[in-house]
């Protein structure tokens, strides 16, 4: 089927040349989900059994043939973004409740945990027999990965919803602090630390290749800076909304989603190749067989060739964040709608679904911290009194079976803002 281009929240705000966005505060809708059987991390497959985690507190192992349940854990806290990895016999997590946890991987035993001081979602990364990850106490971790004693702890300015990757000895994760680190793997001190202007949020990890390390920024750049002296060698401005994900390389070429709904394909010299827009937050992609699977907030996964044309897409009563994983003929993705689909990669057909325990979680709108300012040249608009006026523009999608979704951003305008005496909003502008 042939695909037809996305109404992408790039074209929006270039369509709407009077527009200009302006943050009006930190991020934080990963902190405020409610309980529920919405799951957002990316499945875990080993020795035929698959492990994820869920917002109804509990790490599931499921038969990744059957679907069936094998064993599940209850945590204290939301499993969120901290997605299992698994080393030598034990399946390791982090937990809301603000532990890392270490369970035996056949039986969901108990090894032991260790507490942070708050929550953690962050995925860890084992590297020579020790565990790495980070928490919103705005430290680093390194703890021994056998019986989870501390090593060191790095603490950065600000909150961490970032999974770190260690390379050559060296630690590499961002912060919300606006610095993207990196840490001797060893003692945990500072080899060097390069600042961007936003928030570095990776629910996956940097990516590391031929001696670029690559990660984005919520200042709407992805940057390519060299690994071991933490130089810039180029940046690209990706996002009006900010960036939440390091790119995924697949036969050379970088792959990034973006939070204006956006898959783009890009060079490793930094030129954008192709893209492939929706109106929602897309999620990590996974690639297999020349085919690119991506999921997005309007519920369904795509599945793509190389040059970004759609091959066939599969609709969930919920968003798909992460990234899928593969068995055999199956792609098997977590949805928001408290199931795991496993569903034939020819045919698209459901092999099986997993279905957690609970109603869908609450989470908060994906732009919520970004206000919309109109602006109007000074002299079309008089002296008027300062006010603010609320704005909701709904967009209607069709897809080819009939079925509609509605996308709506909310804003405000300020009649008080002006850039350098120039411009000012217009508070009689009409809603649309």
């Amino acid at each position: 089927m042939e695909e037809q281009e996305g109404f992408g929240l790039d074209e929006f705000s270039i369509e709407m040349e009077d527009f200009e966005l302006r943050r009006t505060r930190k991020f934080d809708r990963i902190w405020e989900i409610s309980e529920g059987g919405s799951m957002c991390c990316t499945p875990l497959i080993h020795d035929g059994i698959l492990y994820f985690g869920c917002c109804n507190f509990n790490i599931y192992a499921i038969d990744v043939r059957t679907g069936e349940l094998i064993w599940k854990f209850k945590t204290f806290g939301i499993v969120f973004e901290s997605s299992p990895v698994y080393w030598e016999g034990m399946i390791f997590a982090g937990s809301y409740d603000h532990n890392m946890y270490a369970l035996d991987a056949k039986s969901g035993e108990l090894r032991w945990k260790f507490e942070s001081r708050e929550k953690i979602n962050s995925m860890p990364f084992i590297y020579c027999g020790k565990i790495y990850f980070a928490s919103k106490d705005q430290n680093v971790y390194c703890l021994d990965a056998k019986g989870g004693s501390l090593i060191w702890k790095y603490q950065t300015q600000d909150e961490i919803a970032s999974s770190p990757i260690v390379h050559k000895g060296k630690v590499y994760i961002g912060s919300f602090d606006k610095n993207f680190y990196c840490l001797d793997a060893a003692r945990g001190t500072l080899i060097w630390k390069f600042a961007t202007q936003g928030e570095v949020y990776h629910p996956n990890r940097p990516l590391i290749h031929n001696g670029i390390v690559y990660f984005t920024s919520f200042d709407n750049n992805l940057y390519a800076v060299t690994a071991d002296e933490g130089n810039l060698v180029w940046k690209l401005k990706t996002a009006e909304f900010g960036n939440a994900y390091a790119p995924i390389l697949y036969d050379e070429k970088l792959y990034l989603v973006t939070r204006d709904g956006n898959l783009l394909a890009i060079t490793l010299d930094g030129k954008i190749d192709w893209k492939f827009s929706r109106m929602h937050v897309p999620s990590i992609p996974a690639f297999k067989d020349k085919r690119i699977y991506v999921g997005f907030e309007d519920y369904n996964l795509y599945c793509l060739d190389m040059n970004g044309k759609l091959i066939w897409k599969f609709a969930t009563q919920g968003s798909i964040w992460l990234t899928a994983v593969f068995w055999e003929n199956m792609v098997i993705f977590p949805s928001w709608d408290c199931n795991i689909y496993a569903i034939n990669a020819e045919n698209v057909s459901v092999v099986w679904k997993f279905r957690t325990d609970g109603s869908p979680s609450y989470l908060p709108p994906a732009n919520d911290s970004f206000e919309v300012v109109i602006k109007k040249p000074v002299e079309e608009v008089g002296k008027k009194e300062s006010e603010r006026k609320t704005y909701d523009f709904i967009l209607d999608e069709e897809d080819e079976e009939g079925k509609f979704y509605k996308s709506r951003i909310t804003y405000q305008v300020s009649s008080r803002y002006q850039e350098k005496g120039k411009y000012q909003v217009d508070s009689d502008e009409e809603a649309f």
